[in-house]
């Protein structure tokens, strides 16, 4: 086995993981839009405003991006839904893309 090969075998796990852990925040994100949009937060919390702006922080750059493409439909802001299945599709094909050339390279 190359080192190129066990190079990509090892970096299919973190990646996946990464992805995976990503979609949780994507998920925080939509429940806390959807807490804010029936005024059930405490916007005067220090703690509420801290973790909001984290997850507001780690999201909107790919949220922005999907935003440009869709716009809303009234209320509704599908633009989060699209990124949620773009992050599911690449959670299972780059993993097995990088397990695939850690094969080739073998």
């Amino acid at each position: 086995m190359s080192i190129l090969s066990s190079f990509f075998q090892s970096l299919a796990y973190p990646c996946y993981l990464l992805i995976h852990f990503y979609m949780y925040v994507i998920f925080a994100a939509i429940i806390l839009s959807w807490l804010e949009a029936f005024n059930i937060l405490n916007n005067y919390s220090s703690a509420v405003n801290m973790i909001k702006d984290t997850i507001h922080r780690l999201t909107e750059p790919y949220f922005a991006f999907f935003r440009r493409f869709i716009p809303p439909v009234g209320m509704l802001d599908l633009s989060s839904l699209i990124a949620l299945f773009v992050l599911y599709f690449l959670q299972n094909f780059i993993p097995n893309f990088l397990l695939q050339l850690a094969r080739m390279t073998a």
